[in-house]
C-alpha cells in the first residue's frame, strides 16, 4: 500500500518518470538491502544545496533512526531535484543500506525513490550505471517493484539507453514478464472469484502493464544493441503471454511489442511461425485489435520476411490442428489475414498473393470441421469475388475452386438466409446437419444463417456476372455451382438455371443425361414447396415441352416414367396454382397418351376423391407432411394471385372435366372412364362443395341428340328455377364479375369452404358423416355463395357443342336371340364404353330425397328439370325416374320438404315451387308410370293448389299439361281441382292462370264427360267472380280523385303486373270461359243453366251502375239466346234465296231489341226470306205462305219462285191485273205483335228504306261473327340462326310437317271467302294453301312460312314472308336448329310473343322422325314462351314445358290463341279487348241512335264506360252520343235498385239484394221460362 507520509513531488522532472513515480505511490513494498556495489563510503564531499545539508546528510547515514533516515531521504529527493549538487553519488551511498530486506517497506521504498532522484539529476559514469543496474536488478522484493521499475526506467532514460548492461537487461525483463504475468493472472482470478469489478485495475496488473510498455521501449530504442538470441528469448516469453492470456490489454501490449520489433528490428526466423500463429489468434480473438494485428502483419509482409509470412499463413490453413480452440482461432486469423492481403492487391507496398494459392489454402482449412472457420472462409471468398480489382486478374477457370469451397460450406448449414429450413427446399440433410449438437451450436451463434446470407450474396453477385458478361463458360460454371447450392438460390437464380437448361436443351434426348437432368430440376426446384408457383410451373412447362417434342419418337416406357414422376408428390401439393398446372399437364397427357398412360394419370387424379372410409377431415386435408409456407415468406407473385382455385379437389375435378371435354369426341373409353370419376366427385358427401359443384356443372349440361349421341350445352336454361330460389346474378355482381366468386380475389387461395352438416345426407350408396363431425360443423359459418345464374363460365374451357360421334348414352343390349350374328362386335354397346346416366341419377335422387348443403341442393333443384326435359339422355333410367317421382310426390303429398340450411329470405314454399316444376317435367315420362303413379302426380298438383302460398300458379300450369298428357288421371281429379280453384280465386296472382286453364279445358271434352251440374256451376261461378272482381276494381279506380282515364297501379298488385296493368285480359278470358263452357254443354242441358248464367251477368253488371248492363254481358246474353236451343252456325252458309227483281219484291228492316230483322218477300207468292241479324250471329229462314184459294194457290203460289213470277207475267188483258198478295210487314206482325202490346219496348222499329240503311246492313254483314286471329309459324332448320336463311326455308322436318298438319285444316287460298289475315287469295302470291282452324266462336289463320313461295331473284330478303309474320302478334317458332332461339332473330314491331318449340333431343333434317301418329306420342318437345320486354308471363309455357308430339298441336294452338288475345289487349295499351260480337252490337246500337225515338222500357243496351287506356267497358272507344245510347231499364227495376247496391253474395257466388223484387226483374230476362 502507498505510504501515508509521501507527498507528491510537483517540481520534479516531467515525462514517464514523473508518471511512474506518481503511480508508484499506490502500493509500496519494502526494498532489499543494497550492497555497496563498489560505491565508496566517504564523508559529505558535495558542494551546494541548502545550509542544513550537513545535518540532513548525517541524519541520512546509517546509525540514525529509521524514521529519521526516511525523512532525510525524502528531503534529499527534493534537494537533488532543486539544487545542483557536486556529488549526488555520496548521497545515495549514505542511504544505500536502507534497501536491506530487514528494513521496513517504507525505508526500502524511500531508498529506491532517492536512488531514482539521484540517477535523474546526475550523469552516472558507465561504472555507476552498471552499479545502479545491479542494485536494481538484484533487489528481490516484489513489493517494491513499482519503485524498482521506476529506477530502471530512470537509469535507461525511459528505455533509450542501456549502456553498460545491454547484455543483461533483456534477460531481466524476460524474467520480470514471466513473474508479473503470473501475478496479474492470479489477481484476475481472485477478483473473478470475489465478483469484483473488472474496471478496477489491481497493482499486479498495473505493474505488468508498465513493464510491458517499458520492454517495448527498450526494444524500440536499443534493438541493435541486443543479440538475436536475447531478443528471441524475450519474444518467446511475450508470445507465451499471448497464448496464455485472455485479457485484451495483455494482447494489446504484446502486439505493440511485436509491431515495434518488426518495425525497428526483425522477428527471428526461428520464432516467426510462432509469432504468425499468435498474430492470427489475436486477430480473431480480440476484434478491437484487428487493426493493430493487421498493422503488425502488414509491416511484416513489407519486410524481407514477406514471403515467409505468407507461406506460414498458408501453412497454418493447410495443416490445421484440431487440438485446441486456440488453434482454431489461428486458423480463422490466417483466413482473415490472407483475405486482407488478397484484397490489398499489392497496395501500400504489400506483396502480391496468388488467388488460386489462397483458395487452395481455404479449401484445406475446411478439414478442420470448424463452423466459425467455414463462416470466415465463405466471407473471405465473397469479399474476393466482390472486389473488382481482385477478380479482374482471375480467369473463369479459376472460379471452380472457390465455388467448390462454397458448395462444401453450404452443406454445413440447415437453413437459408431467410431462416427457411433447407429440408423444405427438398435439400437432403448434410453430414454436418446430422449432428444435433453441432447444429444447435451453430443455430445459437447464428453461424448457419451467416453462411447462408453470405452464400446468398455470392449467388446474387454471380447471377449479375452472368447477365453482364454472358460468357458461355462463365454461365456453365455458375449454373453448375447453382445446382450444388440450389437450396440457397433465390427465385431469380433458380429461374436462370431453368432457363439455361431449356436453352441448352439439357432436358432433351440430344443430351445423354436428359432424363437425370429432368429429375434434377424436379427435385431441386419443383418439389421445393416453398418456391413460388411461377418458378415451379416453369419447370413443369419445360418438361411439358419436352414431352410434346419427344412423345412420338421416344420409347413409351421412358416417356411414361418421365411423365408420371411429375405426379409423385401431387397429393402433398398445397399450392393451388401449382396443383392446377399439374392437373393441366395431366389433362394434356391424358388426351395424347395411350390407354395405359391415360389410366395411370386418371388413377392419380382419382386418388384425390375421398372414399367412404375417409373422415371429412382426411378428405379435406389429404396430407399433413408438408407445412405451409408462412404468409410473410410468400413470393409476391403468389400472394397477389387474383384467381381463386378453390379446394384441391376442385382443381382435380376441373381437370377431370377438361379431360372429358377433350375426349368426348374422340375416345369413348376415355370419356366413359372420366365420366365415372366425375360422378364419384358429385356424389361424394364428404367432398368439398366447390368440387361437387364443378362436377355437377358438367353433368347437368350433358344432353343427348335424337341419335342418342352425347353433347354439351352452354346454358341449362334454368332462369325461372333460379329466380324462385334467389340464385339469379344481381346487377351489381354482374358488373363486378365473380367478385363473389366469389370475393375470390380477396380470399386466400387455400380457403376451404365449410359445408353445413345440418342437412340430412343422401341415401345409399353414400354414407352419412359421423355424429361428431356433424356436431363440429354445425357451428354457424358465414354463408358463402358459390354460384349464381347465369354462370358466366360454367365449364373450364370452351367445348364443341356438336354431338359426339363416338359417345352415346347406355342402352341395354337386345336379347341374345335378337342379336344379328353377322353384326360386328363394336355395334353392341358395352356399359364401360357408354355414359351411364343411371349413375348420375343415383347421385341426384338422394339429394332430392334427403336434401344436402344448400349450395348443392339449390344447384340440383335449379338445373335438374331442364336436363330431365331431354328424355333421350335418361332413356335407360326408368327405375330411377320412378324413384324420383315417388320421392317428389311423397314430399308434396305430406308437406315434408327436406330440412336444409335455407337462406333467411327463402321458405320451404319456394322449394315446393321448384319441386312442382320438377314433377311437371316428369310428366313426359308418363309411359313408364302406372295408372296409380300418374294419379299421384295429378294429386300432388291438386294438393299444391292450396298447400303453399306460392305453389298455386305452377300447379295450375302443371295441370294444364296434365290435361293433354294425363287425360284419364286428370279427369278423375277434375271435379276436386275445380273445387280447389274456386277456393283460391281471391288470389289475384292466379286469376289469369285459372282462366287460361279453364279455357284450355273447355276444348278437351273427353276430360269432363262425367261432369255434373255442380261442376259446371263451379266453372261458371269462377268466371262470374272474376267478371265481378274486375268491374269492381275498375269502378273503384274511376271513383278516385284525379282519375286520368287509366287505372292506377295498386300496391297490392305490384308483384303481379298482369293484374295491375291488364285487367281487361282477365275480363276477356272470363267471358270466353263462359261462352266456351256453355257451348260445351249438351244441347238438351243448356236451357237449365240459362237462368243461373243470366242472373250472374245481370247482377254482376250492376256493380258499375244500377240501371244497365254493359256490352259484353249483352253479347253474352245474345249468345245464350242463339245457342241454347241450337248448334247452328253463327253465319248462314250457301247462297240465300233470291228473287228476280220486280215490283212485287219488297224488303223491310226492323230493329227489335238487339236484333235487326229483315224480311224480303214476294208479295205475289208470299214466299219470304227472313234474316235475323244479332251480335252473336246471323240466321236466315225461308218462309212460304200457304193459301186456301185454289186459283191463287195454283196460279200464283208455287214452290218455285221463278214459276210464280212467270205466271204473274203472263196474265192477259182478259184476266184481272195481279195485285200484291201479302206484304213483308205481315210477317213481322205475325211474329212479334200481339193484342195490347202497346209498350214501346215491345214494338219493333222500322228502319228507313233508303241507301243509308242498306249500306249500314252491308257493313254489318261484313263484320265477322267470330273472333279472328292470325298467327305466324316459322321453321328453323339445323344450325340456322339468321333471319334471311330461316325465311328461305320452303320445307321442314317430318315432325314439323306433322305439327303443322295438326294445327288446323289445309285450305286453298284461291278465291276463298275465309279471312286469310292478308294472304293473297287471287294470284297465289303467298302460296296455294294455308292452315285454318275454327270453332263456333273463334277463327285462326296460320301464316306458315314454309308454305309461302320463295323468289330469291326478286326477293332475296323474303320480305313477302316477313310482311305477314312481322305483323302477327304471335309467332310459333319450330326450332330444329339445335341452338337457342333469340327473340329478335326476326325483328318486328308488332311481334309480342314467340312460342318456341324445340325437340327434346336435338336433331337435324336428316334425323329420322316419327312417321305415323302413334309414334308422335313417343316424341316430345320443349315448349317455351318468349315475350317482348314489358310483357308479363301469362302462359303455362312461361316456364318450359315438355309436351308429346301427339298433344303438341292442340297445346300450342291454345297457347297461341290466348297469347293473341293478350297481345291485342296489350297493343291497346291495356285497354279492353273488343270482340266481334261487341262490334256487331255496337253497329246495331248505332242504327238505333239514328232512329227517332229510343226505347223507354226494356233492357237493351248500356252506356259506354271509361276504362283502362281510354277504352270503354260496355262502350265504344269512338266518340258517340252516350245519352242516346243509354237504354234505361223498366221503372220498376230502377226503383228497386235505387234502394241499394246488389252487394250480397248468394249461394252461387253472385251478388244480390232485395231478393223478391229483383227476382221478378231477373225472370224478365230469363227467356228459358217462355221459350
Amino acid at each position: 500500500m502507498p505510504h501515508s507520509g509521501d507527498q507528491q513531488d510537483t517540481r520534479g522532472p516531467t515525462g514517464i518518470a514523473s508518471v511512474l513515480r506518481h503511480l508508484g505511490r499506490l502500493n509500496r513494498s519494502p526494498a532489499a538491502t543494497a550492497a555497496n556495489n563498489g560505491f565508496r563510503a566517504s564523508g559529505p564531499e558535495y558542494f551546494g544545496g541548502p545550509p542544513n545539508n550537513d545535518l540532513l546528510f548525517a541524519q541520512l547515514k546509517a546509525g540514525s533512526p529509521i524514521p529519521d533516515r526516511i525523512a532525510a531521504a525524502a528531503q534529499f529527493r527534493t534537494i537533488v531535484a532543486e539544487y545542483a549538487l557536486s556529488s549526488v553519488t555520496e548521497i545515495w551511498l549514505a542511504a544505500q543500506d536502507m534497501l536491506d530486506l530487514q528494513n521496513p517497506p517504507d525505508a526500502r521504498q524511500a531508498a529506491l525513490k532517492l536512488m531514482t532522484a539521484c540517477i535523474k539529476q546526475s550523469e552516472p559514469s558507465s561504472l555507476d550505471r552498471l552499479h545502479y543496474y545491479r542494485i536494481i536488478s538484484s533487489h528481490p522484493c516484489l513489493d517494491d517493484f513499482d519503485d524498482q521499475l521506476l529506477a530502471l526506467v530512470a537509469l535507461t532514460n525511459s528505455g533509450k539507453n542501456v549502456t553498460s548492461f545491454e547484455k543483461d537487461i533483456l534477460g531481466l525483463l524476460s524474467k520480470w514478464i514471466k513473474i508479473w504475468f503470473k501475478e496479474a493472472s492470479q489477481a484476475r482470478q481472485t477478483r473473478k472469484r470475489e465478483n469484483g469489478s473488472s474496471a478496477a485495475l489491481s497493482a499486479e496488473e498495473f505493474n505488468f502493464s508498465q513493464l510491458m510498455k517499458f520492454v517495448t521501449d527498450i526494444v524500440k530504442f536499443n534493438h541493435s544493441a541486443f543479440e538475436e538470441r536475447q531478443v528471441n528469448a524475450l519474444l518467446l516469453e511475450i508470445l507465451s503471454v499471448c497464448r496464455k492470456t485472455a485479457n485484451p490489454a495483455d494482447i494489446q501490449y504484446s502486439l505493440t511489442f511485436i509491431d515495434v520489433l518488426i518495425t525497428y528490428g526483425y522477428i527471428p526466423r526461428q520464432t516467426l511461425p510462432q509469432c504468425i500463429e499468435v498474430l492470427c489468434g489475436a486477430y480473431t480473438t480480440v476484434p478491437e485489435l484487428m487493426d493493430s494485428t493487421w498493422s503488425a502483419v502488414a509491416n511484416l509482409c513489407k519486410s524481407y520476411m514477406a514471403h515467409n509470412t505468407i507461406l506460414l499463413l498458408r501453412e497454418i490453413l493447410e495443416v490445421p490442428s484440431k487440438k485446441s480452440p486456440r488453434a482454431n482461432n489461428s486458423l480463422r486469423g490466417a483466413v482473415y489475414l490472407l483475405e486482407r492481403l488478397l484484397l490489398a492487391n499489392e497496395a501500400d507496398g504489400l506483396p502480391a498473393i496468388q488467388f488460386s494459392a489462397v483458395m487452395a489454402s481455404f479449401r484445406a482449412a475446411l478439414t478442420a470441421n470448424n463452423a466459425r472457420l467455414d463462416v470466415d472462409v465463405v466471407r473471405a471468398i465473397s469479399s474476393a469475388f466482390h472486389s473488382e480489382e481482385v477478380m479482374k486478374h482471375v480467369s473463369f477457370d479459376e472460379w471452380a475452386l472457390p465455388l467448390g469451397i462454397l458448395v462444401e460450406c453450404s452443406k454445413r448449414t440447415t437453413e437459408r438466409a431467410d431462416g427457411t429450413k433447407l429440408e423444405r427446399l427438398n435439400v437432403p440433410a448434410s453430414a454436418a446437419a446430422a449432428h444435433p449438437a453441432s447444429v444447435h451450436s451453430r443455430d445459437k451463434d447464428n453461424i448457419g444463417s451467416t453462411i447462408s446470407s453470405t452464400l446468398l450474396q455470392m449467388i446474387i453477385l454471380l447471377e449479375g456476372h452472368c447477365i453482364t458478361h454472358k460468357d458461355p463458360t462463365l454461365v456453365e460454371i455458375v449454373v453448375e455451382f447453382f445446382l450444388c447450392v440450389h437450396g440457397h438460390l433465390p427465385d431469380s437464380a433458380a429461374d436462370m438455371v431453368i432457363e439455361y437448361y431449356a436453352m441448352e436443351h439439357l432436358c432433351y434426348p440430344s443430351c445423354p443425361d436428359w432424363m437425370s437432368n429432368i429429375q434434377a430440376l424436379l427435385n431441386m426446384f419443383f418439389r421445393s414447396k416453398i418456391r413460388p408457383a411461377r418458378l415451379r410451373i416453369s419447370v413443369l412447362t419445360l418438361i411439358k415441352d419436352v414431352y410434346e417434342t419427344v412423345k412420338d419418337v421416344c420409347d413409351e416406357d421412358g416417356l411414361h416414367s418421365m411423365v408420371l414422376s411429375i405426379f409423385d408428390d401431387i397429393k402433398e401439393e398445397t399450392d393451388e396454382k401449382v396443383l392446377d398446372a399439374l392437373v393441366q399437364i395431366a389433362v394434356d397427357v391424358a388426351g395424347d397418351g395411350n390407354k395405359t398412360l391415360f389410366d395411370k394419370v386418371v388413377d392419380i387424379l382419382a386418388g384425390f376423391i375421398p372414399t367412404e372410409e375417409q373422415s371429412p377431415e382426411q378428405a379435406h386435408h389429404p396430407s399433413k407432411k408438408q407445412d405451409r409456407m408462412p404468409d410473410a415468406t410468400r413470393s409476391p407473385s403468389i400472394a397477389s394471385q387474383a384467381h381463386n382455385y378453390g379446394s384441391q379437389l376442385n382443381i382435380i375435378t376441373t381437370g377431370l372435366v377438361r379431360i372429358f371435354i377433350r375426349n368426348m369426341h374422340t375416345s369413348v373409353q376415355k370419356a366413359a372412364r372420366i365420366f365415372l370419376e366425375i360422378v364419384k366427385v358429385a356424389g361424394c358427401v364428404i367432398a368439398e362443395t366447390d368440387a361437387r359443384l364443378t362436377a355437377m356443372r358438367l353433368l347437368f349440361r350433358i344432353r343427348s341428340d335424337a341419335e342418342n349421341a352425347i353433347l354439351l350445352t352452354e346454358s341449362t336454361e334454368s332462369e325461372s328455377m333460379a329466380t324462385f330460389l334467389g340464385r339469379l346474378t344481381k346487377p351489381s355482381e354482374d358488373k363486378e364479375g365473380n367478385v363473389a366468386a366469389q370475393k375470390e380475389e380477396d380470399t386466400s387461395p387455400n380457403l376451404r369452404l365449410n359445408r353445413s352438416s345440418s342437412v340430412s345426407q343422401p341415401l345409399l350408396p353414400f354414407r352419412t358423416p359421423s355424429r361428431s363431425t356433424a356436431e363440429r360443423s354445425a357451428i354457424k359459418q358465414p354463408r358463402v355463395t358459390l354460384w349464381s345464374y347465369p354462370e358466366k363460365r360454367p365449364l373450364p374451357e370452351h367445348f364443341n357443342d356438336q354431338s359426339s360421334p363416338v359417345l352415346v348414352t347406355y342402352k341395354d343390349p337386345p336379347p341374345a336371340e335378337q342379336v344379328n350374328e353377322d353384326a360386328p362386335p363394336e355395334k353392341i354397346l358395352q356399359k364401360e364404353n357408354c355414359v351411364r346416366m343411371s349413375l348420375w341419377m343415383e347421385v341426384i335422387i338422394p339429394i332430392i330425397q334427403k336434401g344436402a348443403d344448400w349450395e348443392i341442393y339449390s344447384y340440383v333443384l335449379v338445373n335438374l328439370a331442364s336436363q330431365l326435359s331431354n328424355k333421350t339422355t335418361f332413356r335407360n333410367c326408368t327405375p330411377h325416374i320412378k324413384f324420383l317421382r315417388a320421392y317428389i310426390c311423397d314430399q308434396l303429398h305430406t308437406n315434408k320438404i327436406p330440412n336444409t340450411d335455407l337462406p333467411p329470405e327463402l321458405r320451404k314454399a319456394d322449394i315446393a315451387v321448384v319441386l312442382i316444376h320438377l314433377l311437371t317435367t316428369l310428366i313426359c315420362y308418363h309411359e313408364h308410370f302406372s295408372r296409380h303413379e300418374q294419379e299421384a302426380i295429378v294429386k300432388a298438383f291438386q294438393l299444391g293448389l292450396h298447400s303453399w302460398q306460392r305453389t298455386a300458379k305452377p300447379c295450375i300450369h302443371a295441370l294444364s299439361v296434365c290435361c293433354y298428357e294425363l287425360p284419364m288421371p286428370t279427369s278423375k281429379f277434375l271435379s276436386g281441382i275445380l273445387t280447389k280453384l274456386s277456393q283460391i280465386i281471391t288470389s289475384s296472382a292466379v286469376s289469369v292462370h285459372i282462366l287460361e286453364f279453364l279455357s284450355a279445358l273447355a276444348r278437351l271434352p273427353n276430360l269432363y264427360t262425367n261432369f255434373t251440374e255442380p261442376d259446371f256451376r263451379n266453372v261458371f261461378g269462377i268466371a262470374f267472380r272474376y267478371i265481378q272482381h274486375t268491374k269492381e276494381t275498375t269502378a273503384q279506380q274511376m271513383q278516385k280523385p284525379g282519375y286520368p282515364g287509366r287505372i292506377q297501379k295498386d300496391t297490392s298488385d305490384a308483384l303481379h303486373p298482369e293484374q295491375s296493368q291488364l285487367p281487361q285480359y282477365v275480363l276477356t278470358l272470363a267471358y270466353n270461359v263462359l261462352t266456351t263452357w256453355f257451348l260445351s254443354l249438351k244441347l238438351s242441358e243448356r236451357a237449365k243453366y240459362v237462368p243461373w248464367i243470366t242472373r250472374g251477368l245481370v247482377l254482376g253488371d250492376n256493380t258499375n251502375s244500377k240501371d244497365y248492363i254493359d256490352e259484353q254481358s249483352q253479347a253474352c246474353m245474345d249468345m245464350l239466346q242463339r245457342f241454347t236451343y241450337s248448334d247452328s252456325e253463327a253465319k248462314p252458309s250457301g247462297a240465300r234465296t233470291s228473287f228476280q227483281d220486280s215490283v212485287y219484291i219488297q224488303t223491310r228492316n226492323w230493329l227489335n231489341g238487339m236484333s235487326i230483322i229483315s224480311v224480303r218477300m214476294n208479295t205475289l207468292t208470299g214466299d219470304a226470306e227472313l234474316t235475323v241479324r244479332k251480335p252473336s250471329g246471323t240466321s236466315s229462314y225461308h218462309l212460304a205462305l200457304r193459301s186456301s184459294d185454289p186459283i191463287t194457290t195454283q196460279t200464283l203460289v208455287s214452290d218455285k219462285p221463278d214459276v210464280a213470277e212467270r205466271n204473274a207475267a203472263t196474265v192477259g188483258f182478259d184476266r184481272p191485273q195481279p195485285h200484291p198478295f201479302v206484304m213483308p210487314s205481315h210477317i213481322i206482325l205475325q211474329l212479334l205483335a200481339s193484342v195490347g202490346a202497346t209498350s214501346e219496348s215491345c214494338r219493333p222499329i222500322l228502319l228507313p228504306d233508303d241507301s243509308r240503311t242498306q249500306r249500314a246492313l252491308e257493313a254489318f254483314d261484313r263484320i265477322p261473327v267470330v273472333d279472328f286471329h292470325k298467327i305466324g309459324v316459322v321453321y328453323v332448320g339445323a344450325g340456322q340462326s339468321q333471319e334471311q336463311v330461316i325465311l328461305q326455308n320452303v320445307m321442314g322436318s317430318t315432325d314439323y310437317t306433322e305439327f303443322v298438319t295438326g294445327l288446323g285444316n289445309l285450305i286453298s287460298l284461291k278465291d276463298t271467302k275465309i279471312n286469310t289475315g292478308g294472304l293473297d287469295t287471287v294470284f297465289n302470291s303467298d302460296g296455294e294453301f294455308a292452315i285454318f282452324w275454327s270453332d263456333r266462336i273463334t277463327e285462326i289463320i296460320f301464316h306458315v312460312t314454309t308454305m309461302m313461295p320463295v323468289n330469291l331473284d326478286n326477293d332475296p330478303q323474303c320480305t313477302m314472308k316477313k310482311q305477314h309474320i312481322g305483323n302477327d302478334f304471335v309467332n310459333i317458332i319450330f326450332n330444329n336448329s339445335g341452338i337457342p332461339y333469340a327473340f329478335d332473330t326476326i325483328p318486328a314491331q308488332f311481334n309480342f310473343v314467340n312460342i318456341i318449340i324445340s325437340p327434346e333431343a336435338r336433331a337435324g333434317c336428316v334425323t329420322t322422325q316419327p312417321k305415323n301418329y302413334s309414334d308422335m306420342d313417343k316424341q316430345f318437345y320443349r315448349v317455351e314462351l318468349q315475350c317482348k320486354p314489358g310483357i308479363p308471363a301469362i302462359s303455362p309455357a312461361a316456364e318450359t314445358k315438355v309436351i308429346s308430339g301427339k298433344s303438341l298441336p292442340a297445346f300450342v294452338r291454345n297457347l297461341a290463341l290466348n297469347a293473341s288475345v293478350f297481345a291485342h289487349v296489350h297493343n291497346e295499351g291495356g285497354g279492353e279487348y273488343i270482340s266481334m260480337w261487341r262490334h256487331r252490337l255496337r253497329h246495331i246500337n248505332q242504327l238505333r241512335e239514328r232512329t227517332t225515338a229510343p226505347l223507354s222500357t226494356g233492357l237493351v243496351a248500356a252506356a259506354p264506360q271509361t276504362a283502362i287506356g281510354g277504352a270503354a267497358i260496355g262502350g265504344s272507344s269512338s266518340p258517340v252520343n252516350t245519352t242516346s245510347r243509354r237504354i234505361s231499364t223498366a221503372n220498376v227495376l230502377s226503383e228497386l235498385t235505387s234502394r241499394g247496391s246488389l252487394a250480397t253474395l248468394n249461394g252461387d257466388g253472385l251478388q244480390q239484394d232485395g231478393a223478391g223484387e229483383v227476382e221478378s226483374i231477373l225472370n224478365s230476362f230469363d227467356f228459358s221460362r217462355w221459350s
